[in-house]
This record gives structure tokens, sequence and C-alpha cells, in this order.
């Protein structure tokens, strides 16, 4: 089944700025689920949060794979700037994606969703697969968390949008199978 990317991904003007990829493909929680559950093993659904996020705040049981743009600073280095930990980008990022159309037997033309907390990890990871010859990317451009509340009692919980927000499936149990070590290049094969 082909899925036209103009039918399914929402107009770039109506997306934030911050949150646009060089793909220009965006895709709201419901058009990633529906993508996912009606193209099944022709699209993959990516989940670059770090392991931590999921195992604390969930993943979609739809995900093929768990491969962090991002991992905690080893040394547990503090941000100010964002008052939580730093992190550092994964250098081996592409070459797990590589991985992974490996094991799924799938090429870089294989449509692929990215998901993080709120989407503004995706640009960056989208910017590096396409660098890497990827063909078809999309930001589901709402996160799995989506943003934070601005305003009321509320206000700094992610709870405007999202993929848990619009009631799509997750939960704290995670398929083993879409784990990052099944994908990490660092690692051998039978090193799980």
């Amino acid at each position: 089944m082909v899925y036209s990317s103009s039918l399914l991904a929402i107009e770039e003007g109506k997306i934030r700025t911050k949150l646009h990829t060089i793909f220009g493909l965006y895709l709201t929680p419901q058009e990633a689920f529906n993508m996912k559950t009606r193209m099944d093993d022709e699209v993959l659904l990516v989940d670059i949060r770090s392991r931590a996020e999921l195992k604390y705040v969930g993943a979609s049981p739809l995900i093929d794979a768990n491969i962090p743009a991002r991992f905690i600073h080893p040394d547990f280095k503090w941000s100010d700037r964002v008052s939580s930990y730093r992190t550092l980008e994964n250098d081996h990022f592409v070459e797990d994606f590589e991985k992974l159309l490996g094991i799924k037997n799938r090429n870089k033309e294989t449509p692929i969703i990215l998901i993080c907390q709120s989407g503004s990890r995706v640009p960056r990871a989208a910017e590096s697969l396409h660098e890497a010859g990827f063909q078809k990317v999309y930001s589901q451009y709402q996160g799995f968390e989506g943003i934070k509340a601005k305003t009321g009692i509320l206000e700094g919980k992610r709870l405007v949008n999202g993929w848990k927000n619009a009631g799509l499936p997750w939960s704290y149990r995670l398929k083993k199978e879409a784990m990052y070590f099944n994908f990490d290049s660092t690692r051998p094969a039978a090193d799980k």
C-alpha cells in the first residue's frame, strides 16, 4: 500500500519553526498511528528518546525501535539553562539506524516516523538521516508527551497535544525486541 506524503503530512506553515525538518514531512499523533497501523512493516516508527525516558514515561507498543538521539551525560553533569542533567549526542545514531534497516530487511527509501518527547529532537535527527541518504523521514511533531501547559494549576506539565494525550496506545511495559540494545551498532549481536 502506497501513501502519498502530500496526503498525509501537515502543511509546514502550521508547524512551529523550531520543529521544521529538512524533509518537511509532519504528522499528528493520530496520523502517525494511522500510517503505522495501515502500513505496518512498510513504515518504521522509531522513538528517539533516551532509554530512561521509555522506562519511566512509557512508550507506544507500535514502535519498531528505540534509537536514542541523545544520552544522559555519564558524569551526570548539570545544565542550569534547562535545570536538568546534560545530555550527549549519540555519535552512532546513523549507524544504529542502518543496523535497524538491516535487521528489518529495509533500505533508506523506507518511510520512517520519528517521535521524541515533544518534537524538539526530531529536526536534528532528521538532518543526520538526510545527510546519510535516508529518503523519507516524517516527524510526529507533537512528540510522545506533548508540550508543557503555559498557564493554570498544571503549568509546566506536558498536557498539551502529544501521543499520550491523544489517547493512543502506550504502556510502561516495553517490547524487548524494540529496545536499543538490539540496534546499538557498537555492541555485538550476541551481547544482549
